[in-house]
């Protein structure tokens, strides 16, 4: 009686897909992180954008009642 585990050897095929399917993946991520990076940098556009109004809006104020 053989009790010998062998395994069976991928095809070259099955690398092949193996690897277009990590590819794809690798490169959803690489979009995802890049979509993430703009979002995130258009918020801290908005956000500085909205503090300088806010900034602008006090010394206008500060102006006036000095005045």
């Amino acid at each position: 009686m053989n009790l010998s585990v062998t395994q069976s050897e991928p095809s070259r095929n099955q690398d092949d897909s193996t690897f277009s399917k990590e590819k794809k993946i690798s490169d959803a991520s690489e979009q995802i992180s890049f979509t993430s990076f703009i979002d995130a940098t258009t918020l801290l556009a908005e956000n500085i954008w909205a503090i300088g109004l806010a900034i602008s809006r006090s010394i206008a104020s500060e102006v006036l009642i000095q005045k």
